[in-house]
């Protein structure tokens, strides 16, 4: 029986084991206009994307905004780094800008009949992204066509056009030489970047809004089916489905895995959801009291998650999660959006908010945390399986 403790049910006291030390988040930057699309570091520089058609470079170390480039529409997409090069999409454009400086390098433009972005779906709140390898950029127009952009040179090398035409939620996925996402009407696609045909579309009837998650060859996506899909990422085949504790909860937000364990984060469920990675089956669910839309982001082997209440906008847990011990270890309520998945450099956590603002929260420092934190009723206690 998949009997568990949620917050609400029979929880066992058993300590932690671990001791942690956080400080409250400090704002790290201000800017006046949301953001949606995750954090990158790199280099000592943090990039981001905004609302208002910005995309920023800020030094990390003094804070101040070293570069800022405008673009033609909002950026609420993953960027990536590359020889130099950042590269991100927004709408049909692929934006290839100098790392250091922030020059234009390239922008190209693929037109497109849709005019409808992922975000402008009720329960969407970031774009389609890129993938690149070998100097090549991948990205998916709104009518969902693939492109190839050469990213030294600015051009289009080839596209191929979608089977079933619509925005592309998922985005691209590299992995061994084959791009993968899940197409308008819900097919897992692969495409084989040499052969540059469908390699298969392995139909799952599923709207996957958060990235895909690769790991030796299996492609592990969740979406609005409340369905956990592993595949096999070289025949298509449907190796395994599985739903967490709530059976009608969205997996909205990505996922990342320790060992055999795959961690998924849930949207009404209000959770992390554990499943065994081979076999598929539900192991145990990490409460985080609001709605978990960004990715999970791994510290060492705890995992960290940025969860928001998407009915109001106004609220958010910031949280870590002992996988070991199976507790929380902290957490804090932030008075704000957090839709901007987070990212770690050098010990500290920094995360994107819908008020403009980069936060940051040192994952050291001289507040102890656990069993007697007010901003968590249950960090510090153990959550066990009931059988």
């Amino acid at each position: 029986m998949r009997l568990f403790i949620l917050l609400l049910g029979i929880i066992s006291l058993f300590s932690c084991g671990t001791s942690k030390f956080v400080k409250e988040p400090k704002v790290f930057f201000q800017t006046n206009s949301k953001i949606r699309s995750a954090i990158l570091i790199d280099n000592g520089r943090l990039y981001y994307g905004n609302d208002d058609c910005e995309f920023y470079a800020i030094n990390i170390f003094t804070q101040k905004e070293e570069w800022i480039y405008s673009t033609d529409a909002a950026v609420e997409t993953w960027p990536v780094i590359t020889d130099g090069k950042i590269i991100f999409n927004a709408e049909n454009s692929l934006y290839i800008l100098d790392c250091i400086n922030g020059n234009e390098i390239y922008k190209v433009t693929q037109p497109s009949k849709n005019k409808i972005r992922v975000s402008q779906d009720r329960w969407a709140f970031n774009d389609s992204y890129v993938a690149v390898s070998n100097g090549i950029a991948y990205y998916l127009t709104l009518d969902g066509e693939l492109v190839a952009v050469d990213i030294n040179k600015g051009s289009i090398i080839w596209t191929l056009i979608s089977e079933s035409p619509g925005v592309v939620a998922s985005g691209i996925n590299y992995d061994n030489g084959k791009l993968y996402y899940v197409d308008n009407s819900g097919h897992m696609c692969c495409v084989d970047i040499d052969k540059r045909k469908i390699n298969f579309r392995t139909y799952i009837g599923d709207q996957i809004y958060a990235r895909i998650y690769i790991n030796n060859g299996k492609l592990y996506a969740g979406g609005r089916s409340a369905k956990m899909y592993c595949i096999d990422g070289n025949s298509g085949e449907i190796i395994w489905s599985s739903h967490s504790f709530d059976k009608t909860t969205w997996l909205s937000g990505g996922s990342v895995s320790i060992g055999d364990t795959l961690y998924t984060c849930t949207s009404d469920e209000h959770t992390l959801a554990a499943f065994n990675k081979v076999n598929g089956e539900f192991l145990r669910i990490y409460p985080t009291e609001t709605n978990a839309y960004t990715k999970p982001v791994l510290n060492s082997e705890n995992i960290i998650v940025a969860a928001t209440d998407v009915y109001t906008f106004t609220q958010s847990n910031i949280m870590e999660f002992d996988t070991k011990n199976h507790c929380k270890l902290w957490q804090i309520k932030l008075d704000d959006c957090v839709l901007s998945s987070p990212a770690i450099y050098q010990e500290v956590l920094y995360f994107g908010s819908d008020s403009g603002r980069i936060y940051y929260i040192a994952l050291s420092g001289n507040k102890k945390v656990g069993k007697n934190d007010k901003n968590c009723d249950v960090c510090g206690i153990k959550f066990e399986l009931n059988s």
